[in-house]
């Protein structure tokens, strides 16, 4: 029970890690919360899913790109007009929770099916130490991992990832040097959403989706996020897999009903003893 309950943690940690570095890159560059990134990416969920007897490749593929779309849209119609007019974190609150409701809206008017399975190849299993395990959750916890590497790479090495870190840390001298911030801001938009798409498709695949599902992962990703740091990526990585954890061995140990309980009673705990997270943050809420 014991290694069933680590390695199904892991697991879970790895695809809550992924909303989760779509909060912390949008939040952390863009300073604005986008709370509908969950709905967003459940949206692109439900699309891979309608594209799905095509090609699996094909559909994945399509769902991402309306995602990254679909961001990089918004931010730059929307978001960063009423930044640049001075909005506040409340507006941006009632803004993408309304947005979210458009998204999910829309998938109630055209989806043929309140809940879905994303059926992917499942790659066989892998046994080691007397436990077998679905090839399929590995990919999935790898590719997070590797998704992590990527990005941290490519934010400190790529004349894009500089820029990126040059608009998060003081976005006037970053304009003075001839940085494009708006196209900046929506890129990292974009690949937020991105990022939260291809956690909802890996969740449809294990778990399922509803047309609800998309608040659900969207919230949990921002718990998530502020418990590492908001905007930290690092903290974000290492609070997904220890609450995919805490969700893994409640559920196991005392049944799915205490598991809400205990999760959230260890976030409260958690940021009454570092209130901007694990690794901390350079931003607030």
């Amino acid at each position: 029970m014991l290694v069933d309950g680590l390695i199904a943690g892991l697991i879970m940690g790895g695809i809550l890690s992924l909303p989760v570095l779509g909060v912390a890159v949008i939040y952390g560059i863009t300073g604005i919360p986008n709370f509908a990134i969950g709905v967003i990416g459940v949206f692109g969920g439900f699309v891979t899913w309608y594209f799905l007897s095509t090609s699996p490749e094909l559909a994945i593929i399509i769902g991402i790109a309306v995602c990254f779309v679909t961001g990089y849209v918004v931010q730059r119609i929307l978001l960063t007009p009423i930044s640049e007019r001075g909005g506040d974190s409340t507006q941006f609150f009632i803004v993408t929770v309304s947005l979210g409701f458009v998204f999910e809206g829309l998938l109630r008017a055209f989806s043929p099916r309140p809940n879905i399975s994303i059926t992917l190849p499942r790659l066989g299993t892998v046994s080691f130490g007397g436990v077998s395990v679905e090839g399929f959750k590995l990919v999935a916890l790898v590719f997070a991992l590797v998704t992590l590497v990527i990005i941290r790479i490519a934010e400190e090495r790529t004349r894009g990832g500089k820029s990126w870190q040059a608009t998060s840390q003081n976005l006037k001298l970053a304009k003075l040097v001839g940085i494009r911030t708006t196209r900046v801001f929506s890129m990292a938009s974009g690949l937020g959403c991105a990022l939260a798409c291809i956690g909802a498709i890996f969740w449809g695949s294990l778990y399922n989706l509803d047309l609800s599902s998309g608040w659900d992962l969207g919230f949990l990703g921002f718990i998530v996020a502020v418990v590492g740091g908001i905007g930290n990526i690092w903290g974000g990585i290492i609070s997904a897999l220890l609450i995919g954890m805490v969700m893994s061995f409640s559920g196991f140990l005392l049944g799915g009903t205490w598991q809400s309980v205990i999760l959230y009673g260890i976030v409260i705990l958690v940021l009454m003893v570092a209130p901007r997270g694990i690794l901390g943050s350079e931003r607030s809420l």
